[in-house]
């Protein structure tokens, strides 16, 4: 891994989240700490790097 992906991977929390549908769209929830530390609020538009290499579907007993 590069030193600058390093970089940018610091202080970067994992947490397992649950896709649901909601209307026409699909949304996932972010843990309550996670809102608080970056001081979120409802409505507010957030953008996200997403790296598919990452994304896992799991079972509750684990990866899938």
């Amino acid at each position: 891994m590069s030193e600058q992906k390093k970089e940018k991977r610091e202080g970067i929390r994992n947490f397992d989240v649950k896709l649901r549908k909601v209307g026409n769209s699909y949304v996932v929830t972010i843990p309550a700490d996670f809102v608080e530390r970056f001081e979120l609020d409802e409505g507010d538009f957030l953008n996200f790097d997403i790296n598919p290499e990452e994304i896992k579907k799991i079972n509750k007993k684990g990866v899938k």
